[in-house]
């Protein structure tokens, strides 16, 4: 998965939430919960949904997924997202760092950033380093 919808909130039934939408979440957590690192807690309660599988370079067919999603749950996603207890509502891109550029560079079209705002979303682009960065 390279992009996820999140939404989360400190006082955030998961549960209730998620039994008033038809989206499956990935994963999905609940405040107190231990968190994957031993000996750390969740603060707060939330989901994650799968929004692409396309690769961490490959951020063009990531926001075509996005777009088909976005376009495809909006209701659904307008009942996460404006939730009363949602406190953040995010769609996050998994980039991959590209080493041999000083810059780099992720554009959005105004039509999804538009769509991404009517339903209350925050955007975030998480940048990944590959392989070719680790060697």
């Amino acid at each position: 998965m390279s992009c996820v919808l999140r939404v989360s909130g400190e006082h955030l039934d998961i549960d209730v939430l998620l039994r008033g939408v038809n989206l499956i979440p990935i994963v999905a957590w609940r405040k107190g919960e231990e968190r994957f690192l031993k000996g750390q807690f969740h603060a707060d309660s939330g989901a994650n949904f799968d929004v692409s599988d396309a690769e961490i370079e490959d951020v063009a067919r990531q926001i075509a997924d996005a777009e088909l999603y976005l376009a495809t749950n909006y209701n659904e996603i307008s009942i996460l997202a404006l939730s009363a207890d949602v406190a953040k509502a995010t769609l996050d891109f998994a980039v991959a760092t590209r080493p041999e550029f000083v810059t780099q560079t992720s554009s959005f079209s105004s039509a999804f950033l538009q769509r991404v705002a009517e339903l209350g979303l925050g955007l975030a682009v998480s940048h990944y380093p590959t392989q070719d960065d680790v060697e």
